[in-house]
């Protein structure tokens, strides 16, 4: 029997019951989840490359590395307050899970791009888009048909 890190222990979970999919707020159609940072952080990416939401699983969570990380990412765009991230508890009972007690099994802390204090309408607001290669995020016209990153473009 393999022994599993407390975090690739969380990292399984969260793939193996934590992958939903989520109507996009960029076009309608589905959002599907895709890793980064070895599967320690989902993407909700529609198949324009839109991201909708940004989530970091965990036993112990760093608000401030996430942050950090989101900020990072959408460099350029309206700008990530402290404010708009949120932090999840999931409970064994919750992901459906049997275990002797029902506690903490992991945590969720999640940006969403469109939050009401930075929801538009306007097309031609930047926007945060991960490239349809799975390496990079990009920031771009909302309006913008584009699915890879400049990188990408050019090589």
């Amino acid at each position: 029997m393999t022994v599993m890190r407390l975090q690739d222990n969380v990292t399984e979970i969260a793939r193996s019951l934590l992958a939903t999919t989520a109507k996009c707020q960029h076009c309608g159609g589905q959002a599907a989840i895709e890793y980064a940072e070895g599967g320690s952080v989902g993407l909700h990416v529609c198949p324009g490359r839109y991201v909708s939401r940004i989530i970091m699983y965990g036993n112990e969570l760093d608000t401030d590395r996430f942050l950090g990380y989101v900020r990072g990412a959408a460099r350029g765009t309206q700008g990530v307050e402290a404010g708009d991230v949120r932090v999840a508890s999931r409970y064994a009972w919750d992901l459906g899970l049997a275990r002797k007690s029902n506690d903490i099994v992991l945590k969720e802390m999640y940006w969403t791009q469109n939050y009401r204090r930075t929801k538009s309408e306007d097309p031609d607001r930047m926007a945060l888009f991960f490239c349809a290669n799975g390496d990079s995020f990009f920031v771009q016209p909302l309006k913008n048909g584009e699915r890879l990153c400049d990188k990408c473009r050019t090589s």
